[in-house]
């Protein structure tokens, strides 16, 4: 509840400043019902994500995550030392930049995956990500409701809310974007990263202070060893924030920008000409300007195919941004005065620019996409969306009101509301069937059929038998990759499989196979104490 007491406070402070402007006559009551709304649905929000977090303790490494956290483990290992913890890491970016990939800065995220310390703690994995996740979004929120647009502290905590039960439950892929450290370093991290570079972008533009400059150089420098969408989305959104400060606040301190946006094109640039990238893109990968130019004219038409897309595959997802819309209304009715934003046409093409451009890394690629690159395009659409139907909600608000003061009955917002609940009412009783795809109904399931138990009770014997300094080919019992929302990269019976080199150099082991679990605890459990099942 500590996010409670967080817009508790901001809510005090924007009503000190005389920020929060609502309509004549019962101030307090509606100040009243958006404490108790935010507070319902924090709660709600809170009881959804139970029965993610449970999964928590479940959760355990495999395959890429062995494979890239080798050499950082061996150190740690050998001397407890975090200077050749860093060597390690050192190590791994030189190893695959050189034969698999270019990213160095997700690469060295990878290394740190919590197996390499101790092997329980992979269990911080998906409370880490839905920190961050949660975290990055409040603080956006806030500044361009709260600071900007002046909501008050408890609407803004209600809209993020709501917003992040949408994010989180109708997610593309749980794996990549909460209990795969891997997936959630390369795509979630840099995530949660551009969406504070947004705030400090938009306070830069403002203040132009040195901290928040500094800021915006680091994270953006890191971000061009990222995933391509991620460092994509750091070099629209300054190359925004330049264009915006020039054309309609003409200062050009803001040309500073350039200087954050070079350092990341220069990290982007060694990324790309990695000769790793070549072993796994092919000979084909590399700049061809007409793809480019192909490509730009393609993301456009694949954007609004996303959408279409997620009304077939996720309609109660857009049942709550039609929900999210009503919101606006009811709060943006309380004021007095509209949103003070400018230029509102160009605002929205601009979003849906940046919306589209996400899908530039994969057509261009023209290859096959990790899981996390739909959850990226998933979580922008959702971002330019909200604010999109911000500002429609305003204009609807504003037209409304206008009638009134004409004299219309207030009836006709009522009208539109009403109507609006009964619209997202019926799209979910008729896609109720949705609800099994979402994030918590998936946990839930995973751990009331047993599944979770019995992956838990596998993977501690599989761990006890690699941790083993008696055996050095190692065989142990097999378990599926099916796990539910959970990652996992089995060990297969070919010892020269990936899974199985990455496993086996993981624990010191000079192979590693596994065999059908009946058969394993015939031949071998009585060996290690086993009782067989």
């Amino acid at each position: 509840m500590s996010v409670v007491f967080y817009y508790r406070e901001a809510d005090r402070i924007w009503q000190a400043e005389g920020k929060i402007i609502l309509s004549g006559g019962g101030e307090r009551m509606t100040e009243k019902k958006q404490k108790i709304a935010a507070v319902i649905s924090v709660i709600v929000f809170m009881i959804l994500l139970l029965p993610i977090v449970y999964l928590t303790g479940v959760n355990r490494a495999s395959g890429d995550d062995y494979g890239y956290g080798l050499y950082t483990r061996m150190a740690w290992m050998r001397t407890h030392s975090l200077v050749e913890v860093f060597k390690g890491m050192c190590q791994t970016v030189k190893e695959f930049y050189g034969g698999w990939q270019g990213t160095w800065f997700s690469i060295a995220v990878f290394t740190l995956q919590p197996e390499v310390f101790h092997d329980k703690a992979y269990v911080i994995v998906a409370v880490l990500m839905l920190f961050l996740w949660i975290a990055s979004t409040a603080y956006l929120f806030r500044e361009v409701l709260c600071r900007k647009l002046g909501f008050s502290g408890w609407s803004c905590l209600l809209i993020a809310v709501w917003f992040l039960i949408i994010s989180i439950e109708f997610i593309p892929n749980t794996r990549s974007s909460i209990y795969w450290f891997n997936g959630c370093a390369h795509y979630m991290l840099p995530f949660a990263m551009c969406q504070v570079l947004t705030v400090w972008l938009l306070r830069y533009g403002e203040s132009y202070r040195w901290r928040t400059f500094v800021g915006i150089l680091i994270f953006m420098t890191l971000l061009g060893g990222s995933n391509y969408q991620a460092a994509l989305f750091g070099l629209i959104a300054a190359f925004y924030a330049c264009a915006w400060g020039l054309l309609f606040r003409k200062d050009r301190r803001i040309l500073l920008l350039g200087i954050p946006m070079l350092t990341e094109l220069v990290g982007l640039v060694v990324s790309m000409k990695s000769p790793g990238n070549l072993v796994r893109g092919g000979n084909d990968f590399g700049f061809s300007a007409a793809r480019a130019f192909q490509t730009i004219g393609s993301c456009f038409v694949h954007a609004v195919t996303d959408i279409g897309v997620y009304v077939a595959e996720r309609p109660l997802a857009l049942v709550g941004l039609l929900f999210l819309f009503l919101l606006f209304l009811l709060l943006l009715r309380q004021r007095q005065e509209r949103l003070a934003i400018p230029h509102r046409l160009i605002l929205g093409i601009m979003l849906f620019c940046l919306y589209s451009a996400m899908q530039a890394p994969e057509l261009y690629a023209g290859v096959t996409v990790s899981k996390g690159v739909p959850n990226t395009n998933y979580l922008i659409f959702l971002l330019t969306a909200a604010f999109i139907l911000l500002m429609a909600a305003d204009c609807l608000v504003a037209c409304l009101k206008k009638r009134e003061r004409a004299g219309a009955s207030q009836k006709g917002f009522w009208s539109v509301i009403v109507a609006g609940l009964f619209v997202c009412a019926v799209l979910g009783l008729l896609n109720r069937g949705g609800i099994k795809r979402c994030a918590s109904y998936e946990a839930l399931v995973y751990i009331t059929s047993g599944q979770a138990a019995d992956f838990k009770e596998q993977m501690e014997l599989q761990t006890r038998l690699l941790e083993d300094d008696r055996v050095t080919d190692a065989v142990i019992p097999g378990i599926n990759d099916r796990q539910g929302p959970l990652m996992h990269m089995p060990v297969t019976k070919n010892k020269d499989a990936y899974t199985n080199q990455v496993t086996g150099r993981f624990y010191g082991k000079q192979s590693v196979v596994s065999i059908e679990r009946p058969v394993w605890m015939e031949r071998y459990a009585a060996e290690y104490g086993i009782e067989a099942k």
